[in-house]
């Protein structure tokens, strides 16, 4: 990743999740592949990005590895399920996320 996306994906998501949204995508991370991937799910990049944040961290504590096709489309799926609850009252990705792993993990 560039430094001046870097400098921007801090910005918006803060250091730690900037650094865990790297990992999300290793060698190939750009702020281009990020605001693609929030597009599809029709979500702002930056709360894209603190839910990819959280998969990879939770993936890393239980020690699991996934490509980031894989990761991206766990993501969509949760935000899928997501969508019939009233905007209002739906959760942001992140947390959305966190409650699929939670209750469902991450199968491989």
């Amino acid at each position: 990743m560039e430094e001046r996306e870097l400098q921007k994906l801090v910005a918006a998501i803060g250091s730690s999740d900037a650094e865990a949204v790297q990992r999300f995508f290793g060698e190939g991370c750009s702020l281009c592949q990020i605001t693609e991937a929030a597009d599809q799910v029709e979500l702002d990049w930056p709360s894209w990005a603190k839910a990819a944040a959280v998969l990879q961290r939770w993936l890393e504590t239980k020690q699991r590895t996934a490509d980031a096709a894989r990761k991206t489309g766990y993501l969509s799926c949760a935000s899928e399920a997501f969508k019939n609850v009233p905007t209002n009252m739906r959760p942001d990705l992140a947390v959305a996320v966190a409650r699929m792993l939670e209750q469902f993990g991450f199968d491989e």
